[in-house]
This record gives C-alpha cells, sequence and structure tokens, in this order.
C-alpha cells in the first residue's frame, strides 16, 4: 500500500505542477503580493490588464500601480505609447523602456491618442524633464517640422 500511495502522491504533484505551468504567470506569487502591497486599492481591478503587458516589467507595473490613477482608457494610451517605443532610437540617448514608462505615468493625465506622437518627440530629447503639460495641452504650438540641413560650427569653410 505504501508504493500505490507513493505513486499517487507523484502523480498528483505533477499534475497539479502541470496545471501551474499551463496558466502559469510570470511574475512570482512574492512579486505580484509586492505590487498589491504598494498599489492603490482602486488600481486592483488593473493589474491583470498591466500583467498582460510582456514589455512591462514588475517595477513598471509597481510604479503604475502605486503613482497613477489607473482606468481602462489610460492603460489603452500606455499600449499605444509603448509601441511607438523604438530601442534603437532611444538607447542612443541613454532612455531605457521604464524611463519611458515613468514619463507616460507622469504624463497620462495629459496624454490622448492625437498628442501621442508629440509626446514621443518630447521624450526623445535628451532632458530630465518629466512632466510635459503645457506642450501636451496645445501639441499644435510645440510641433515643428525637423529640417536636416547642413551645418557648420565655425563661419568660413575652407576647400582645397
Amino acid at each position: 500500500m505504501g508504493l500505490k500511495n507513493y505513486f499517487e502522491r507523484v502523480f498528483k504533484n505533477l499534475t497539479a505542477l502541470e496545471n501551474k505551468m499551463q496558466t502559469g504567470f510570470r511574475f512570482s506569487q512574492s512579486e505580484i503580493n509586492e505590487i498589491i502591497s504598494t498599489s492603490k486599492k482602486e488600481n486592483l481591478q488593473y493589474f491583470e490588464h498591466l500583467a498582460k503587458m510582456p514589455e512591462l516589467t514588475m517595477f513598471d507595473i509597481g510604479y503604475l500601480m502605486s503613482s497613477v490613477n489607473l482606468t481602462i482608457e489610460k492603460i489603452e494610451i500606455l499600449k499605444k505609447a509603448s509601441s511607438l517605443y523604438k530601442e534603437d532610437e532611444f538607447k542612443a540617448q541613454g532612455q531605457t523602456f521604464s524611463d519611458f514608462v515613468f514619463r507616460i505615468g507622469a504624463n497620462i493625465d495629459n496624454l490622448n491618442m492625437e498628442n501621442l506622437e508629440v509626446f514621443k518627440d518630447l521624450v526623445q530629447c535628451k532632458n530630465e524633464l518629466y512632466d510635459f503639460t503645457k506642450a501636451l495641452q496645445n501639441p499644435i504650438k510645440y510641433k515643428h517640422e525637423r529640417k536636416r540641413e547642413m551645418r557648420f560650427a565655425f563661419q568660413n569653410v575652407f576647400v582645397e
């Protein structure tokens, strides 16, 4: 009887492990507990939406859940803004995706689908600003065509 009980217990544990693997979450239980413990109560309902975004890390989700008043509309804006992040464009200025998420979080109340391109341009500028309220409230005023003209740092150019 002991051997039969042993195999039943092994089979039950393997089945439980397989179920966890099939429905597993990308964060450990301790990470989830940490995020939830620091989150605003009204944001708890949005945890699953944020967790489904594979580009967000535990740290990013924790920041958004604790610092931003989330709504479904804001999560949609976050998804769209996240899709604008191109690593090769931002890494040149030393900006990571987490920096980008922090700037989204700081400006989420002023962001909408129409001013996301202006927001991207503002974030790409090498600066330490996180709050772009004035520029996002009137994006036409701050949007300029980029001109690629050759300019020299000196007045005269001598060619032999």
